[in-house]
């Protein structure tokens, strides 16, 4: 082999070397990257378990103003009563 033959080798073995460098600091950045976050699937399962939380609280509050209407209309009936009484 010629001299620019070995060159050439040795200038692509450093690209190689220097490839390699950058692709394992890609993966590790990639791996730290990665473990701060949640899998979809876990993720779906509190999203969905988020969902069932908000609609009971939504069906509480409905319930909670049936229950003051129902406590108002009993305060009125009552009033209603003691100005009868004192007639």
């Amino acid at each position: 082999m010629e001299q620019k033959d070995f060159e050439r080798i040795t200038r692509l073995e450093t690209q190689l070397e220097s490839l390699s460098d950058g692709v394992s600091r890609i993966e590790t950045k990639l791996d730290a990257y990665t473990a701060n976050f949640i899998p979809r699937t876990e993720a779906e399962i509190r999203f969905q378990n988020i969902e069932k939380d908000l609609n009971e609280v939504k069906s509480n509050r409905k319930s909670n103003a049936a229950l003051i209407v129902s406590i108002a209309s009993v305060a009125v009936v009552f009033i209603f009563n003691l100005i009868n009484a004192i007639n």
